[in-house]
């Protein structure tokens, strides 16, 4: 078993879908990554000698982002929709479903969420 940061890469597995397995490393990526080592499928992780190993680890350090840098992603993007005051940013700041879901029968956490958020705001202004 390979430790890439916080995540063990399966020997038995294949190589790409053992890849998958690291965090913001999708199918393309992990095919890429096999490519460009002049891998040819299938092929497993018991089977790569150390210089291999070594090559394999250096381009995952490249191609691959931090959790902490992919959070900061995903919230920069958030807030460029809420600043743009699109539909999505204005369902975001509004804490619902984003992507069409039907809020009349589901969506009942969100919603109660929001009415708890409003009621915090009702009662923060009523004393100001």
């Amino acid at each position: 078993m390979y430790k890439f940061r916080v995540t063990n890469l399966e020997i038995e597995k294949e190589l790409a879908v053992s890849l998958k397995s690291i965090y913001g490393m999708g199918w393309y990526k992990s095919n890429y990554i096999a490519t460009i080592l002049g891998i040819s499928f299938p092929f497993f992780l018991d089977n790569l000698n150390p210089y291999y190993k070594d090559i394999l680890f250096y381009y995952l350090e490249k191609f691959v982002m931090s959790i902490a840098r992919i959070d900061r992603y995903v919230e920069l993007r958030i807030k460029k929709l809420k600043d743009l005051d699109t539909y999505k940013g204005n369902r975001h700041h509004l804490n619902l479903p984003v992507h069409g879901q039907r809020t009349r029968t589901n969506a009942s956490t969100q919603r109660s969420k929001r009415r708890k958020l409003e009621e915090l705001n009702n009662h923060y202004d009523a004393y100001n």
